[in-house]
């Protein structure tokens, strides 16, 4: 499952009005009405967070149980004139129509159109707002700011704080924070401190690297199965992808240029306590490791899944490495040159 996005939707008590689009019903604290023509259709998700809103107030706050879609038919209004759809009504002029051209007219034209339609349901979940919750605090927290989006995202962390003062609201923020995955989280800064959202952001920021490029980590998957090549470890959630030349010296992100390890072993591998002999193949543990749980994969063959396996050069610049640091330990001189 994604990461849940947070919305703010612009609602009224009646009929609502986009890009000449009539005919938007809602009922406010049940189920809001869009179609395909209201930007942001296609990213809105079951388990959202939305903000509910009229021009000049807040209505509450809900998470999204299911979105119902058919296809319909909507009526859209244009300017006469012009053909535009940018056209809105006005209440204290005449005549009572404008669109974005400046062409003023007392009717419409209107045109059916196909669209698919949906309705975001949020009956069991809606709730009032937090009492400190404004309206320009929703525009603050809006991520890409447009007065003709209907459904705008925010960034939930730059208002949280305005959301912990009472149960409900907390557990909103922390439900949101913990469906957060390693997939969704972009780099970001961390301008905002002590933090739910932004903490867990930088958490799954953290098990990404450590993990390994993405891109990078599917290949070793795809190319050993879902599974450490030194352990067997089968749990994904464990396994990360080892540069064995470092990418940083390297620009390889090959699966020749990598082994797929459980978590701890990576840190072995990284810290020249662990290596793969390059013809044989066999896990080399370094000495003092070998009476702390880790003495039974010395000389265990590297797992490779019927393939050719990681690129031999790259094991033996590993491999002296390796013997560098068991022979240099006790004067304290390992070669770290890699790094």
């Amino acid at each position: 499952m994604s990461t849940p996005r947070a919305w703010s939707f612009l609602t009224i008590d009646g009929a609502r009005q986009y890009g000449g689009n009539a005919g938007y019903i809602d009922d406010p604290l049940s189920v809001y009405r869009y179609d395909s023509n209201v930007p942001n259709h296609r990213q809105v998700s079951e388990g959202d967070v939305i903000i509910l809103r009229s021009r000049t107030v807040i209505l509450g706050i809900a998470r999204i149980e299911r979105i119902v879609s058919g296809d319909g038919e909507k009526e859209r209004l244009r300017c006469p004139t012009c053909g535009t759809s940018q056209i809105k009504e006005r209440i204290t002029t005449l005549p009572r129509w404008a669109c974005r051209e400046r062409h003023a007219f007392h009717t419409p034209t209107r045109e059916a159109i196909r669209v698919k339609t949906f309705e975001a349901h949020y009956a069991k979940t809606v709730g009032p707002a937090p009492r400190l919750l404004t309206l320009r605090d929703i525009n603050d927290a809006v991520l890409r700011p447009s007065d003709q989006m209907s459904i705008k995202e925010l960034d939930l962390a730059k208002i949280e704080h305005l959301f912990l003062d009472d149960a409900r609201g907390r557990q909103l923020i922390v439900d949101y924070a913990s469906a957060i995955t390693p997939e969704d989280v972009a780099d970001a800064d961390d301008e905002i401190a002590e933090s739910i959202i932004e903490t867990r952001r930088r958490i799954v920021r953290e098990v990404n690297l450590r993990r390994g490029q993405a891109q990078f980590r599917n290949r070793l998957i795809r190319q050993y199965g879902n599974t450490c090549q030194i352990s067997r470890c089968a749990f994904p959630g464990l396994l990360e992808a080892a540069h064995i030349m470092p990418y940083a010296k390297s620009n390889d992100n090959g699966a020749h240029n990598g082994l797929l390890l459980r978590s701890d072993l990576h840190t072995l591998f990284d810290l020249w306590l662990l290596a793969v002999h390059p013809i044989t193949l066999a896990v080399a543990i370094h000495p003092a490791l070998h009476e702390m749980g880790y003495g039974h994969f010395h000389g265990a063959p590297l797992f490779t899944n019927g393939v050719n396996g990681p690129d031999r050069t790259a094991l033996g610049l590993r491999w002296e490495l390796f013997q560098d640091r068991m022979a240099n330990d006790a004067s304290g001189n390992a070669r770290h040159d890699l790094k």
